[in-house]
């Protein structure tokens, strides 16, 4: 609004170009709004679907859910999409609705300092740059800064380090030697995946988590044809999807006997996988589901299961130049360790 009371056109600053920014972008387009910017620190847009190219990378969403309501994908190959569909699903809708002009790729913000006389924010990058915006919305997201934790003597480390949002694609883990520090939703994709081409995996687990079955499945070709000829159909199938996460929510936030059964499916789908009662032992949680995130895997347990896999519920004591020492004071010699410690959020 202009100092004589007339509508005047906003400017709007949008910091991250995943789902959150990309998504703000186009409402603000349908609403009429071209000044503004998006700032993306990365290459290119997709976030967290960017940032995390580990081996097995999925989303642990159903594919039709995750996605634009405006713009449902019709050409996922299966129920729950790998990345590299889902960065590319980021690519065509950025440039379907005309996103690519507001882009600022390669850049990152520095500050945003909001002025009360003016109600304005200003917006500062890394290239010292600034400019004045009367909406300013975060979209930064979590899971593109990787966690990495402060252990003793990891800098005397000789072999390769590195966290699984930071894969590194140059080292050939074939015949390694591979210590796995954290069990949580990356891990169980990526473990299953690097298992059967290492030599030994070590999997330091802090708390073992709820895994449940995964109703993972290929999505066929008559299944895409029919959902773009019939689109209500993709819309009651997400809407299916929705409600039926949404009665596990209220299971966690109201009600918990609603949990009681997902309880008993991850307690048969781990007696199943794990015959041995000492292993199963370590990877039965202590703790209700919900209390942490519930993950999905058909293949974590089988692989943890695996004659080159050992599971090590102690605690880190430090890391030694030849590999990881737990507070046994047992050594785990390896030479190469993944942190799969989640992000700073």
């Amino acid at each position: 609004m202009s100092s004589n009371g007339a509508a005047r056109p906003i400017s709007v600053g949008v910091v991250g170009a995943g789902f959150g920014g990309i998504g703000m972008g186009i409402r603000l387009r349908q609403e009429g709004i071209e000044d503004f910017e998006i700032f993306e620190r990365g290459a290119t847009v997709g976030g967290v679907w960017r940032a995390n190219t580990y081996p097995g990378a999925a989303c642990d969403v159903p594919s039709h859910l995750y996605s634009f309501s405006f713009a449902p994908g019709h050409n996922w190959s299966r129920r729950y999409a790998p990345q590299p569909e889902i960065q590319e699903y980021m690519e065509e809708i950025t440039d379907r609705f005309g996103m690519r002009p507001h882009l600022r790729l390669g850049t990152e913000v520095t500050s945003a300092t909001f002025d009360e006389a003016s109600g304005r924010w200003t917006v500062t990058r890394d290239s010292g740059e600034s400019r004045e915006f009367d909406v300013l919305v975060t979209a930064c997201g979590q899971l593109t800064r990787p966690q990495v934790p402060h252990v003793e003597g990891i800098a005397d480390f000789e072999g390769r380090v590195f966290h699984s949002a930071e894969w590194d694609h140059s080292h050939d883990l074939k015949g390694r030697d591979v210590a796995v520090i954290g069990t949580g939703a990356s891990a169980i994709q990526f473990v299953p995946e690097i298992q059967p081409d290492v030599a030994r995996l070590t999997l330091f687990q802090r708390t073992p988590p709820w895994v449940l079955p995964h109703r993972d499945r290929p999505i066929t070709r008559a299944e895409r044809t029919l959902y773009r000829r019939v689109p209500a159909l993709q819309r009651a199938v997400r809407a299916g999807v929705y409600w039926t996460r949404e009665l596990t929510a209220y299971g966690m936030t109201k009600n918990p006997r609603f949990l009681n059964p997902i309880e008993k499916l991850g307690r048969t789908h781990l007696a199943k996988a794990v015959a041995d009662p000492v292993l199963r032992e370590k990877l039965t949680p202590s703790f209700s589901p919900g209390c942490k995130r519930l993950l999905m895997s058909n293949d974590y347990y089988p692989a943890l299961a695996a004659d080159n896999v050992e599971v090590v519920p102690d605690g880190i004591a430090g890391i030694t130049p030849s590999g990881i020492r737990t507070i046994d004071g047992v050594e785990h010699e390896v030479d190469t360790i993944i942190f799969g410690t989640g992000f700073a959020v």
